[in-house]
């Protein structure tokens, strides 16, 4: 259901406008605001790395690999979803995947930028909204609500688990992708304005303070983690000239082998394997019924 970010009440109404308070959100550029003063300041994240993401997406070994990790969860865990709700969507690549994987189901993105909301609706036909990831505009609404890179970005992220146990059905699920290990801070951290990395233990005790009960877990990107922790230290040493060259603008045969090496990996996590180690950590949590 929706809901009132003010009061809380509830919204019956297919126009976003609150009978209890008379809250209203304000509209540009045909999409409904609900945090216009997030406009001009996303909470640290900077406008050009949606540009820049926008580009690699598609393609780029690490955002391919964290797409198919995603879907395989969602189809394992969440086979029957009939709603979802993709917190901090960027410019909806994942979105546009899992409206394919899922076609039935009720879809929602929502994003800080308008920017960035631009070009997601381009790509899906979901339902989009500015938004602040801390003040969700619904109540047990959704079947599983995902957030994908995206806490990390926040000082209370405890905050934003809290709202995503608001919004998810009894019965639902959420899913999160966060990067892992803060020895592997990075010049790319910095740019991107994170406020943490996370560990697997601090990660799953925060979705269970905020009432989810954990049932997945697995890191990713572990193959590679020599090759990263090894790529941090040469990043320390000479900083790259800037946060996209922080190991994400490669060649196309370099990108190919890390692709297959991912793809490996992936294989192993279907039959079972879990790591415990990786550059990015990924988890599955139920809502009580």
């Amino acid at each position: 259901m929706r809901a009132c970010i003010q009061c809380r009440a509830p919204i019956k109404h297919e126009i976003w406008s609150c009978a209890a308070c008379g809250w209203q959100p304000m509209s540009q550029d045909g999409l409904v605001c609900m945090a216009p003063a997030m406009l001009a300041d996303h909470d640290g994240y900077h406008e050009p790395l949606f540009e820049e993401y926008e580009k690699l997406e598609a393609t780029h070994f690490w955002f391919v690999h964290r797409r198919r990790l995603i879907l395989d969860v969602l189809q394992s865990h969440f086979p029957t979803l009939r709603s979802f709700m993709d917190i901090g969507c960027g410019t909806a690549e994942n979105l546009k995947a899992i409206e394919q994987r899922f076609p039935h189901a009720r879809i929602c993105g929502g994003e800080a930028s308008l920017q960035a909301l631009a070009s997601a609706r381009n790509k899906s036909n979901a339902q989009f909204i500015q938004m602040d990831a801390r003040a969700l505009p619904f109540t047990a609404a959704f079947d599983v609500i995902g957030a994908f890179d995206v806490i990390e970005h926040v000082d209370d992220d405890k905050r934003v688990l809290a709202e995503m146990y608001r919004a998810c059905r009894a019965g639902g699920g959420l899913i999160l992708t966060v990067p892992q290990h803060p020895s592997l801070w990075s010049h790319l951290d910095d740019a991107a304005k994170h406020k943490r990395r996370y560990t697997y233990s601090e990660l799953l005790g925060k979705v269970r303070a905020a009432g989810f009960q954990p049932v997945y877990a697995t890191s990713f990107m572990s193959l590679l983690l020599p090759a990263m922790a090894l790529s941090r230290l040469q990043q320390r040493l000479k900083p790259p000239k800037d946060a996209v060259d922080d190991g994400f603008r490669i060649g196309t045969t370099l990108n190919r082998i890390f692709g297959g090496i991912c793809a490996a990996e992936r294989q192993l996590i279907l039959a079972g394997l879990r790591f415990s180690l990786g550059g990015s950590l990924l988890v599955a949590a139920r809502k009580p019924s």
